[in-house]
């Protein structure tokens, strides 16, 4: 599900949390034209120094091979680095290398660590991918009433997949107790951004579900 994939390790984006080294936005603006080599040489000195985003950064370059050679284990070094630092995207980065297998031996125990590590600090897409191993049983037992408990986490951030997911959970009864008011107010919400094609279908399943509702529990929800 690529929609899930928001982190920089699955997209090739970087972070920017730490901007006020001036070889930090430098860097920046080098991988922003592509100039991958000059953001290498401007993230490396901070990274060696401990600067968390520039870690992140530094796995990012080596996982993608962008402005060097593709190497996963180098990349898994620099995000323990800042994982250890307790930086979430570098936690959810680490997990997802860990479910791969790429640097490592795959370990699905130890990327669902890291990926509750990092969900935990309210980092979306942990919390999405969380919701969803637990929604399908990837790599865990299927626990509908743990993946509505981070499809809620989600949702809370606005996110409209998260707020469609926790709305149909409603709607069935799985994970949570039925109740079409919540149900019908979560999808409302989803329906209400995200891509065109993403807001109707969460309308249509409102819809479809308010032909089940009174009046009372509509102007409720």
């Amino acid at each position: 599900m690529a929609w899930l994939l928001l982190g920089a390790l699955a997209a090739g984006g970087c972070t920017y949390q730490e901007p006020h080294e001036e070889d930090f936005q430098a860097g920046m603006q080098a991988y922003s034209q592509r100039d991958y080599k000059t953001a290498m040489e401007r993230w490396r000195p901070l990274a060696e120094d401990g600067n968390t985003s520039a870690q992140v950064n530094m796995g990012v370059m080596f996982f993608e091979g962008l402005g060097v050679a593709r190497d996963y284990e180098e990349a898994l070094k620099w995000y323990k680095m800042a994982a250890m630092k307790g930086h979430a995207e570098a936690e959810y980065n680490l997990g997802l290398a860990y479910a791969q297998g790429r640097g490592t031996q795959q370990d699905q125990r130890e990327a669902l660590r890291w990926y509750r590590q990092s969900a935990e600090r309210d980092y979306l897409p942990a919390q999405m991918m969380l919701a969803k191993m637990y929604y399908e049983g990837q790599g865990v037992a299927v626990n509908h009433a743990e993946a509505a408990r981070w499809y809620r986490q989600a949702a809370y951030q606005g996110f409209p997949i998260a707020q469609y997911m926790l709305g149909t959970l409603y709607a069935t009864g799985q994970g949570v107790g039925k109740d079409p008011i919540q149900a019908h107010m979560w999808l409302t919400l989803a329906g209400s951004q995200g891509n065109e094609a993403a807001r109707q279908n969460a309308l249509r399943t409102r819809d479809l579900l308010a032909e089940q509702m009174t009046p009372a529990q509509i102007r409720e929800a």
